[in-house]
């Protein structure tokens, strides 16, 4: 793994986060506004277990699920961290 590689990844990540957060109409700040803060790891904690439950599976479609489940733990993480720096900007 090497420069290129995680450059490559962080801009799919980049692409997905843009267009989920434009489908969605900016839902998960809207969320942890209307529930609190510990809504962002109960969806952490969702694709955690979902990751937990494709990893033994044999199934040849798996690993592109289990890679599409980490790429949106990245994702809310990214997000989670926006959300705080313009909560400590307010």
């Amino acid at each position: 793994m090497g420069y290129e590689d995680i450059k490559n990844k962080y801009e799919e990540l980049e692409k997905l986060l843009i267009k989920k957060n434009t489908d969605y109409g900016n839902s998960f700040d809207k969320t942890l506004d209307e529930y609190g803060l510990n809504i962002a790891l109960v969806r952490i904690e969702d694709k955690i277990n979902r990751f937990k439950n494709l990893k033994d599976k044999a199934d040849h479609k798996v690993d592109e699920d289990l890679k599409d489940t980490i790429l949106d733990i990245a994702g809310y993480g990214v997000l989670f961290a926006i959300y705080l720096e313009n909560k400590e900007d307010k």
